[in-house]
């Protein structure tokens, strides 16, 4: 860990010194945030923050550095406490948390801090390689992606703008038009192989269709998946699918393998005015009886193979309207076609300026909640909580 944080130091210096040329960029982001907890938790939890992301990129010839330093005051009830973060690939960190240096769990007021990017980007006549602290993300899926495991958003996230940057090495390799091979490894905390993962992604460009193949290992389990994504009519029709086997490279062999997919279609309206889609969701590990929803949220695949709903059948439409030229509204549900619930997504946006806008969203559970007294299991999404924001960015 100690030498994870020193290399950290050492290219943060190194961006510091070349500060003279290289280019200065961020965000400032106020929000005010309500969340509110469904019974039997039944509770309102407010937040403000005012996120401050400051960006440094310096090119040197075939060397390019990228850095990242978010820094995040909050006021709730209670404010922000910063997590533990062990889910995400990364070696190590400095303490998350700024103020106050220890959590009781009720702070009124909290200052946090995230180095999400640090990196250097080594451009050659075959290749591009990539050190350090990145964004790596890919998938055609518009609502549950099978094969995004790296650092997905879950469903529901309003703020998107920005993954969560991870460490890694990765290499892409032009291979023909539109064509390329990835590699790269992710390292876990403090480099343990349990924690760590790696992939092989292949991209081409076949009888007009975008074909995309992937073998990866992450936390000691196997994925091999895949997606195609072609136009069709006015539209594009896609298909993405995961196969995952839990536990394959522990020593305890405690499998489980199942498989995932979506696959839709969408298209635009009124010179790209309107815009929609329609996707359908597979997932072999849920179940078709919401009185097993405790026993799928005990297994394998939700507590180590980065699947997070409970059902097998899902169905998601979407459609984005841009009302005029500042003015823009985006509307997501997610359906578990079995117990009938959903999870709605409304955002809206405009722009102040050409460097200011402002945020609306709310995201909301639909369904009915568990009732012991009855035996009732609930449904999925009646036990999300709704979320509601509104926030002003500002880009400099």
């Amino acid at each position: 860990m100690k030498l994870s944080v020193t290399v950290l130091l050492l290219l943060t210096l190194s961006a510091g010194i070349t500060a003279g040329a290289a280019e200065l960029s961020g965000t400032l982001k106020p929000k005010f945030s309500i969340l509110d907890q469904p019974v039997p938790d039944s509770s309102l939890t407010y937040i403000f923050q005012v996120p401050l992301r400051l960006m440094v990129h310096h090119r040197a010839g075939w060397l390019n550095l990228n850095a990242a330093w978010v820094l995040s005051p909050s006021i709730g009830n209670p404010a922000l406490s910063g997590g533990n973060g062990t889910h995400e690939f990364r070696l190590a960190d400095p303490n998350g948390r700024v103020f106050p240096s220890s959590w009781n769990g009720d702070e009124r007021f909290s200052i946090l801090q995230d180095i999400d990017r640090l990196n250097i980007r080594l451009r050659t006549s075959f290749a591009a390689f990539t050190i350090g602290r990145q964004a790596v993300y890919w998938g055609v899926a518009k609502s549950v992606s099978p094969t995004d495991f790296i650092a997905p958003f879950q469903y529901g996230t309003l703020d998107t703008e920005y993954r969560i940057g991870v460490d890694a090495v990765r290499s892409v390799i032009p291979i023909g038009m539109m064509s390329e091979l990835d590699a790269g490894y992710l390292f876990g905390k403090d480099a343990h192989f349990s924690e760590s993962g790696c992939w092989l992604r292949g991209r081409f460009y076949l009888l007009k269709t975008d074909a995309t193949f992937l073998a990866a290992f992450f936390r000691e389990n196997l994925m091999i998946g895949g997606s195609l994504n072609r136009s069709i009519g006015d539209g594009t029709g896609w298909v993405e699918c995961a196969f995952v086997s839990t536990g394959f490279f522990s020593d305890i062999r405690n499998e489980e393998t199942y498989w995932s997919l979506s696959t839709g279609y969408d298209r635009s309206w009124l010179n790209a005015a309107l815009y929609g889609f329609l996707e359908y969701h597979f997932s072999s590990p849920g179940t078709d009886d919401p009185d097993n929803y405790p026993e799928i949220r005990a297994g394998n695949a939700l507590q180590s193979g980065g699947i997070y709903l409970l059902g097998k059948h899902y169905l998601s439409p979407g459609a984005s309207w841009t009302i005029t030229p500042l003015l823009s509204c985006t509307g997501q549900a997610l359906i578990n076609l079995t117990d009938a619930s959903a999870y709605l997504s409304i955002t809206s946006e405009y722009s102040i300026s050409q460097n200011a806008v402002i945020n609306a969203g709310l995201s909301r559970g639909l369904g009915s909640v568990p009732d012991d007294t009855a035996g009732d299991a609930g449904s999925e999404f009646g036990t999300w909580p709704g979320y509601y924001s509104l926030s002003a960015g500002y880009y400099f």
